[in-house]
């Protein structure tokens, strides 16, 4: 067995044995897939078993790998090694096996390892810019930062003068439950609560031991310098 044939053997073992484990704990942060992901998720592993793999490319790549489903991402980079519904390419497989890995799956982890063992020198600076490239799109700290710098709007626009106090009987009706209204406070109050989990998670997964993550407190620049120094840096 050539080395390619025993990296693609490793590949497809890894997708077995991590699929449903992928898949039931991909959102960030930490909490089970809506309704309309489970469907996309279905309708995806459809389509790549009835070899349509134009398609489910597509949706791996552009649904599901942007709000870091790592088994989608680990999925693209499979595709990439084995030229499924994508030019076969080991350098981009490299990339996103690594950003799939980023969570420290083991499976994940062994086939980022070896594909990369068998980069040459050229090929694994190119793998470094790809991979720093779609981590910046869709790695945890990036989607992180985006889902704080969400939240921090939404909590900015409550302090207008219909919304400046906790009494108000303004009622909101939340796009995500369109048919329950609740009041402003209660509103407000859960953003600001997922705000905080967020930071939490931040300062976890991006070790920041000393970020603030009271959301009253912080400051969205230095929070951005902070991730956007790190996504700069190839993790050991």
């Amino acid at each position: 067995m050539s080395k390619l044939q025993s990296i693609m053997w490793l590949a497809l073992v890894a997708l077995l044995t991590t699929s449903v484990q992928a898949q039931l704990s991909f959102e960030l942060p930490v909490g089970q897939p809506d309704s309309r992901t489970l469907m996309v998720q279905g309708k995806v592993d459809e389509l790549f078993e009835r070899g349509e793999y134009d398609r489910a490319y597509f949706i791996y790549r552009n649904e599901l790998a942007p709000v870091g489903d790592k088994y989608a991402q680990y999925m693209i980079g499979f595709m990439h090694l084995t030229g499924m519904g994508v030019d076969e390419d080991p350098v981009a497989a490299s990339a996103w096996y690594r950003l799939a890995a980023e969570r420290g799956t083991p499976q994940f982890m062994a086939v980022r390892d070896m594909l990369l063992g068998d980069l040459t020198a050229d090929e694994r600076q190119r793998s470094d810019r790809l991979f720093l490239e779609i981590r910046h799109e869709h790695g945890d700290l990036a989607i992180l930062l985006s889902l704080i710098k969400s939240g921090t709007r939404s909590i900015a626009s409550s302090t207008g003068s219909r919304l400046n106090t906790t009494s108000s009987p303004m009622t909101v009706i939340d796009t995500r439950s369109p048919n329950q209204g609740q009041s402003s406070a209660a509103y407000y109050g859960r953003i600001e609560s997922e705000l905080r989990g967020y930071l939490i998670m931040l300062a976890k997964v991006g070790d920041f031991p000393d970020l603030e993550t009271e959301p009253d407190r912080i400051d969205l620049n230095e929070i951005e310098r902070l991730v956007n120094e790190r996504l700069e840096t190839i993790p050991n």
